[in-house]
């Protein structure tokens, strides 16, 4: 029997030295960047690769919009989990959530929603998700709560 892909995604982060800013917490940026490593990380687990289709086909997601709530603030030695699932799918976007979280005392830091679109970066025009991709997709109606709400 196959074994079905993550609904959600848990990226396990230590927040480096060189992440701090000069408000001596993390950059507002770095956030940004764990939600695109645990999108393309939950994508790999789910069975597609990103970068071959890239380079095969010239196709991928791209970013339409980010909106970022941010709570509390991280520092540096920080264990972060970087939860992540998909929340609505239609032919050609998908719509996928983040919480960017501390277990070691419970916070959530911040609350993230990308909207992506599928693309063929040839002619640069969005374009139906593939059905191998498509299948792989697992929406999450109910928000999921933070990692340390698991047990």
């Amino acid at each position: 029997m196959n074994e079905l892909p993550p609904a959600v995604y848990d990226l396990h982060y230590t927040v480096e030295d060189q992440e701090i800013d000069a408000q001596q917490h993390v950059h507002n940026l770095r956030y940004l960047q764990w939600t695109l490593w645990a999108a393309r990380d939950h994508t790999r687990a789910c069975g597609w690769d990103s970068q071959r289709a890239l380079e095969q086909d010239g196709i991928g997601w791209v970013v339409r919009s980010h909106d970022i709530t941010y709570r509390a603030a991280a520092f540096a030695g920080d264990e972060i989990v970087v939860r992540t699932w998909i929340s609505d799918v239609t032919h050609a976007a998908s719509r996928r959530r983040y919480l960017v979280c501390r277990p070691a005392d419970q916070k959530v830091l911040c609350r993230v929603e990308t909207r992506w679109a599928f693309v063929d970066l040839n002619v640069r025009k969005a374009i139906s998700i593939p059905e191998a991709l498509a299948e792989a997709i697992r929406v999450v109606d109910k928000p999921p709560g933070p990692p340390w709400q698991d047990a």
